[in-house]
């Protein structure tokens, strides 16, 4: 029974044993797990992926690199806003009789319209009597407007109230009775009939202008300013003065005249191409000048990269056993890479259409690319650069 019961201990502890054998390559570095597993030496592995990362000197991943010098503020011309208000004839009516007797009875409908009704203000009837007997009644839409006894051929203009109007309307002209005096007939003999009204054109109460952006310059866009003085002649005849920009309310208030105003603009506002500027008011009149749209760049992204050499490299390059290799790779599309390199100081260009741009550094016509010690590289955008990576890394030959 114990030679049982020991075998069974033995049994556990190789099981135990074999559970942290498993343990350990299970956490074991990948790169060292595949040698072991596949029986090579973990040391000349781990070696191995140690001169990999020596070989690499330099990885950067810049992503978008535009060529902004510095955008540039728009000026808006001077703008007036005002509204202008005239009279108008809004319709003119041929003579006509109406009459009230036993015998004979006269009404007269006419009809008018109104174009604009949101702009039009003020409107009345006017008219002459040259006869005039018994009670003249006048119904605009059905309703009595005018209900009286006129006494001389001249009558004063009668108001017509706004909220009576449509676009088109109908008066009704009608004359009382005669009661019981069978012989004589009520009569209105009516000329010069106008219909009058004040019609305000508020075209010129609205300014539009239009300023471009291009892409790159939105893109580098930190801060946004609209910067204006308004003027006007009475404050309290003034309404709000509104605008917009690309359809979006930007600002909205009676402004204190001749104060300068400084606008900041949410960016969302903004397009690349055209940019749609409005100013409208809706009351009175407006002098805006010294418009502008002030603009503040992003700050320039460092584009100069540094990686050391030593001397074992410079040796190895000497005796013709490596060269190093600049790649950068940027985002696959049509558009034409263009920039200025600056490597040591020593210039040269990329002007490529391929997704990767190579260059050996330390290549015969200039082997002196490549320095012992720190080295630089600068790159000057001429075009937008969308780059993955930058990498400069020792290369057997």
């Amino acid at each position: 029974m114990r030679k049982a019961q020991g075998g069974v201990n033995a049994a556990v502890l190789v099981a135990v044993i074999g559970g942290l054998i498993i343990l350990y390559i299970l956490f074991l570095p990948e790169s060292e797990r595949e040698a072991l597993l596949e029986g090579e030496d973990i040391e000349k592995t781990s070696k191995s992926s140690s001169k990999d990362n020596e070989d690499i000197l330099l990885r950067e991943f810049p992503g978008r690199l535009d060529n902004v010098e510095g955008i540039l503020d728009k000026t808006i011309p001077n703008i007036f806003l005002f509204e202008k208000t005239d009279a108008k004839e809004l319709e003119k009516l041929n003579p006509f009789i109406v009459r009230n007797g036993w015998f004979d009875e006269k009404k007269r409908v006419v009809s008018f319209g109104i174009e604009d009704m949101e702009n039009t203000d003020n409107v009345i009837l006017s008219f002459n009597a040259k006869k005039h007997e018994g009670i003249l009644t006048i119904k605009l839409n059905n309703e009595i407007i005018y209900e009286n006894e006129i006494i001389s051929e001249t009558v004063a203009p009668i108001r017509l109230k706004k909220n009576l109007l449509r676009d088109e309307n109908t008066f009704e002209f009608g004359v009382s009775s005669v009661g019981f005096r069978f012989w004589k007939t009520n009569e209105y003999s009516l000329d010069d009939i106008k219909i009058v009204g004040d019609i305000t054109d508020r075209s010129k109460q609205e300014s539009r202008n239009v300023f471009t952006l291009t892409g790159t310059e939105l893109f580098n866009v930190e801060r946004v300013d609209l910067r204006f003085v308004p003027y006007c002649r009475n404050v309290a005849s003034v309404g709000v003065l509104e605008i917009f920009i690309n359809n979006r309310e930007v600002f909205s208030a009676v402004p204190v005249c001749e104060d300068p105003y400084r606008q900041p603009l949410p960016l969302g506002v903004l397009n690349a191409g055209e940019n749609r500027l409005i100013f409208k008011t809706n009351k009175g009149s407006y002098s805006v000048e010294q418009i502008k749209i002030e603009f503040v760049e992003k700050e320039i992204r460092e584009t100069v990269y540094f990686f050391e050499v030593n001397q074992s490299i410079i040796d190895d390059i000497e005796a013709g056993d490596v060269d190093v290799i600049l790649s950068i790779e940027f985002v696959e599309g049509e558009r034409n890479k263009r920039a200025d390199l600056n490597i040591n100081d020593r210039l040269s260009t990329i002007d490529t259409e391929d997704r990767i741009f190579t260059k050996t550094l330390n290549d015969d016509d200039d082997p002196d690319f490549v320095e012992e010690g720190n080295n630089f590289i600068e790159i000057r955008p001429r075009t937008r650069l969308d780059i993955v990576e930058i990498r400069v890394e020792v290369e057997d030959r």
